[in-house]
């Protein structure tokens, strides 16, 4: 199952990548961004953060945050390219 989900990643992963015209070389840090941050919201979710200080989930929800952040400003600057 983990096999299949690891290939799955990389196969739409390259299905995207294509349709990025010439923006393609900011793929693969929004790829990475949003494995980052949907397996710490999954981890949350499934409570696998229980137990660790407040400081230490308000870290990680400033990660997020951030990941989120940086994934729109290259969208925006991937946007005022095309103009």
């Amino acid at each position: 199952m983990t096999g299949t989900l690891w290939y799955g990643q990389f196969f739409f992963y390259g299905m995207g990548t294509t349709q990025m015209g010439a923006f393609d070389f900011s793929s693969w840090s929004i790829h990475m961004a949003f494995i980052i941050v949907f397996s710490n919201l999954w981890g949350l979710y499934f409570r696998e953060w229980r137990g660790t200080g407040a400081g230490t989930r308000r870290l990680v929800w400033s990660g997020i945050a951030l990941l989120a952040a940086s994934t729109g400003i290259i969208g925006l600057g991937n946007g005022m390219g095309r103009g």
